[in-house]
């Protein structure tokens, strides 16, 4: 409903006008009388007032006074004049000012009126579509990662430039490739009485599209709820996220294809502690071993299954394992788009197998040399960057003179030894930094270097950026609507 403020100092046409029409069928209510201009100014001070229908003449403060000082002190009440016939230029001022509209009060014609409240009430909700768009996607937004635990949830009582939200909220969850709903055709879902109360939102992220209905009266009637989409009851804004979370989980029993008595005894786990089963597949995948690396990604997606990991993060861990496998292939990542798309745990593994089995092709011609004992060391460095690691060692290692297989290295691979032993710790380094929360001493050690001083100089050295930087950075881009994550 939109508020509307009744302005006429004479009492039986005041009257006459409330008795008129049906308000609360326009999708109207009138919260409030007055006699004069100041009288109406007070309450709009203090009250939210949407619409003013206000005679122009009129003692004290006139109509034409007031819609000055209105728009001069920002208020946004669209306002439509009552006129008499002598009184046309006041109406042209008003118009001047901003007045959506006048009516002759002679000639009061009451479907003219409804005409224009009608054009308003278009007008409002157009307004107040634009006016939430930005800052709700920033709340659905912040509510996603939360539910993800990604980050903490902000408990803020004024959300800087958030509007205040209807009190109620009924959500749509479904698959975006199945989902092709657009709002209009949400709308068109409730009863056609009630569809202008009706603020709607499309979010859409990793595949997974949800509609967010807000109306502020509870249990708008709905015609039928599509067979591609599950819904929540109608409920308060307080349960927005708790409702989400429910519809969430059941993407994951879809997702894993579980029994839903299965299911429940797990429910959608957001601890993805996983980065030392990824950083052992890498290792895997950079020493060739093709066979160990497709058992291990059927180990760790098993883990997935058992642990009832959220669809979002087992997504997220594709895409981040295949980012890695096209850099250490240099070739180019499927995209998050691609991983977005898939619809269920098994296809993503499926999918997963098939790029590494490509990547492999490009990885056994670049970096796999036509030496067999320059390979064997290559296999051996991608194994163990974090051990130890000398020439001398390895020159022993294949039965070689040191100063021989120096230059051998690097007519082989284009690096000496040494670049290429930095280079591969750098890179498992810059895969802690972006997806561990280990400190950056303990990547250090872990890479493989003993001083921490020697590390910074050598992370800077290769990547132009502290390994702070560099963390911060991925964090940033993480925060970062990729995808088409908003809909109006």
């Amino acid at each position: 409903m939109w508020n509307l403020l009744l302005l006429e100092d004479e009492p039986f046409v005041r009257r006459s006008i409330r008795q008129a029409i049906d308000w609360e069928e326009l999708g109207f209510r009138v919260v409030a009388e007055a006699e004069d201009g100041r009288e109406a100014w007070e309450f709009m001070q203090t009250h939210q007032v949407d619409v003013v229908l206000s005679d122009i003449m009129m003692p004290i403060m006139n109509g034409i006074e007031l819609i000055r000082l209105a728009k001069q002190n920002g208020h946004e009440a669209d306002f439509v004049m009552l006129t008499c016939v002598n009184e046309f230029e006041y109406a042209r001022l008003a118009l001047q000012y901003g007045a959506v509209g006048y009516l002759l009060k002679a000639s009061m014609d009451m479907e003219e009126l409804k005409a224009i409240l009608l054009q308003i009430k278009q007008s409002l909700i157009k307004k107040r579509d634009q006016r939430t768009r930005a800052p709700m996607f920033n709340l659905y937004q912040q509510i996603w990662r939360s539910i993800h635990g990604i980050e903490e949830m902000e408990q803020r009582e004024d959300e800087e430039g958030l509007p205040s939200l209807p009190a109620n909220v009924r959500l749509f969850v479904g698959s975006a490739n199945n989902v092709s709903l657009e709002n209009d055709q949400i709308i068109d879902l409730f009863d056609t009485n009630c569809q202008d109360k009706l603020l709607v939102h499309r979010f859409v992220n990793w595949g997974i599209a949800t509609v967010f209905v807000w109306s502020d009266e509870r249990c708008m009637p709905i015609t039928r709820v599509p067979a591609e989409l599950s819904s929540t009851s109608w409920q308060t804004s307080d349960a927005l996220k708790e409702g989400w979370v429910s519809l969430l989980q059941g993407v994951g029993r879809a997702w894993y294809e579980l029994d839903p008595a299965i299911w429940a005894k797990g429910g959608m786990q957001i601890e993805n502690i996983t980065w030392k089963k990824e950083s052992f597949i890498l290792t895997q995948f950079e020493a060739a071993q093709w066979a160990e690396c497709e058992k291990s990604l059927i180990s760790l997606w098993d883990y997935f299954k058992e642990q009832q990991l959220a669809v979002v993060m087992v997504k997220e861990a594709a895409d981040r394992l295949d980012k890695s496998f096209a850099r250490l292939s240099n070739q180019a990542p499927a995209g998050k788009a691609v991983w977005a798309a898939v619809e269920s745990h098994r296809q993503v593994l499926e999918q997963l197998i098939d790029r590494v089995h490509c990547y492999s092709k490009h990885k056994l011609k670049e970096t796999i040399t036509d030496h067999p004992e320059i390979n064997k060391i290559i296999e051996y460095v991608n194994r163990y960057y974090d051990k130890e690691l000398t020439l001398k060692g390895m020159a022993k290692y294949v039965n070689m003179g040191e100063q021989y297989l120096s230059g051998l290295f690097k007519k082989k691979t284009g690096e000496q030894f040494i670049q290429y032993v930095q280079r591969i710790r750098i890179e498992r380094a810059c895969y802690c930094l972006a997806e561990t929360e280990l400190r950056v001493a303990e990547i250090c050690e872990q890479v493989g270097f003993v001083h921490l001083n020697y590390f910074l100089k050598q992370f800077k050295k290769w990547t132009g950026v502290t390994p702070s930087e560099f963390r911060e950075s991925k964090k940033a881009e993480r925060k970062k609507p990729i995808d088409d994550t908003w809909n109006e």
